[in-house]
């Protein structure tokens, strides 16, 4: 065992290295033959370097162990203890070092696995901003939202609206703001949040959104709905004595003209009193009619949602407008991907907003010659059910495009502005949303995400 030292192997190999230097230094001395010491000469140099790689062999251990960590090499093992019991403690320590990184680098990797998984989870959208305007995607939800299959630059992001291009350059850490992003052919609202991180003396902002359109949405219908329910109230207080006397004169009018002789001249202008009080009969109910019209709407009942099979339900539609749109030369396609689509809504509901939006475009389609329409249904990049009501016909001029579903506007001549504003009732009291844009080719596109 002693002999297993380094110490004494070290000791014994430079007492063999000494006595092999004083062989030669006789040999030379003594004039020997070339032979025997060119024979010593190599034995000194042969254990000359076997003692530089016996003594060596330790600082080999340390710089594979050195070189273990940094390239991540943790199958590495050690052969010194055998040196002696120093060097036994030593290959104890790198063999235990080792698994200790291992472990360590293991747990880390486990640990950055699992925040990875957290904020692919998380529905916001996130990425980071570098100071040279490079964009890092963090998760799936931007992929999603923009629908894209990576964003790597700040000048991509101007595809989806200067304004926010110019937001997303000029917030500052701490900041959150409103901004607007437009997305397939229609803008909606996201709240737009930064942070400062440091990540190796590098400073980024962590950019995140979320989509507010459809809170916005419902705010404001149910803004109309109190504005509409306050005001129908007082017009039709208003109304119904201005109605109610109105037809009692008209009554008192036509018995006086009965029960008395009247001149010629007379007998005009009485004729031109029942005329103004029939107008004005007329007109009394018919307004009455048309806000009554809009009080339906701070009445209607929330929807009962049941599963509804998508396939089934437009085929009954086309059944429904087929044959009427037939002698008005209207062609109706629905394409439908994939076939089996399931949705949660109220059916009697759906029908009103579906019936109006189809009628609608049937009105668009007035005078067009080769008139179509289509109705498509698919699930979009995050997986909601879109419906979509298409026509090719004018479409809808550009700065009227974010008045159609507010209460009172229309573009039709005899419209009275309810049917876009019971659509998008109905589809918001479902947690839907629903958006104009210009068809490509022209003419219109309604647009239902649920």
């Amino acid at each position: 065992m002693a002999f297993k030292s380094f110490s004494v192997q070290t000791a014994i190999r430079l007492g063999l290295l000494f006595g092999t230097l004083l062989v030669l230094a006789f040999a030379i001395a003594n004039q020997r033959a070339l032979v025997l010491i060119l024979f010593v000469t190599g034995l000194v140099v042969f254990q000359a370097f076997s003692l530089n790689r016996y003594v060596n062999r330790t600082n080999k251990e340390l710089t594979n162990f050195l070189d273990g960590l940094r390239f991540g090499d943790f199958l590495q093992t050690f052969s010194i203890g055998h040196l002696g019991e120093t060097f036994k403690d030593l290959e104890q320590v790198l063999t235990l070092t080792v698994e200790k990184v291992k472990k360590v680098r293991l747990e880390k990797e486990q640990q950055a696995m699992y925040f990875q998984a957290l904020v692919e989870h998380i529905p916001l959208p996130l990425f980071v901003l570098h100071s040279d305007r490079r964009v890092e995607i963090l998760n799936n939800s931007v992929r999603r939202t923009f629908n894209v299959a990576d964003i790597t630059n700040t000048d991509e992001l101007a595809d989806f609206g200067h304004s926010f291009h110019r937001d997303v350059i000029q917030i500052t850490p701490g900041e959150q703001i409103l901004t607007t992003i437009s997305l397939d052919g229609s803008e909606q609202q996201f709240i737009l949040s930064a942070t400062q991180i440091t990540l190796q003396g590098n400073i980024l902002k962590l950019i995140s959104l979320q989509n507010i359109q459809t809170q916005l949405d419902a705010r404001e219908l149910a803004t109309w709905q109190n504005l509409l329910r306050v005001t129908s109230h007082e017009i039709l207080n208003s109304l119904t004595p201005v109605s109610s006397l109105a037809r009692t004169a008209k009554s008192l009018a036509d018995d006086f003209g009965q029960s008395h002789k009247l001149t010629k001249p007379e007998q005009i202008d009485m004729g031109d009193i029942r005329d103004a009080l029939e107008t004005l009969v007329r007109r009394s109910e018919g307004l009455t009619g048309f806000v009554q019209s809009y009080r339906q709407l701070t009445r209607m009942p929330p929807p009962k949602m049941v599963q509804v099979k998508l396939s089934n339900y437009l085929k009954r539609l086309e059944g429904l407008f087929k044959p009427e749109w037939a002698s008005k030369k209207i062609r109706l396609t629905i394409q439908q991907d994939p076939a089996n689509i399931i949705l949660l809504a109220d059916e009697g509901m759906l029908d009103q907003a579906m019936i109006n939006l189809l009628r609608n475009a049937a009105d668009a389609l007035e005078g067009v010659k080769k008139a179509e329409v289509w109705i498509n249904a698919y699930y979009d990049n995050q997986q909601r059910v879109v419906l979509e009501v298409c026509d090719n016909g004018p479409g809808i001029e550009k700065d009227m495009r974010d008045k159609i579903f507010v209460p009172f506007f229309t573009t039709k001549k005899q419209g009275s502005g309810v049917g876009l504003t019971l659509v998008r009732y109905i589809i918001l009291s479902h947690g839907a949303s629903i958006s104009y844009a210009p068809r490509k080719g022209g003419g219109s596109v309604f647009r239902i995400v649920f």
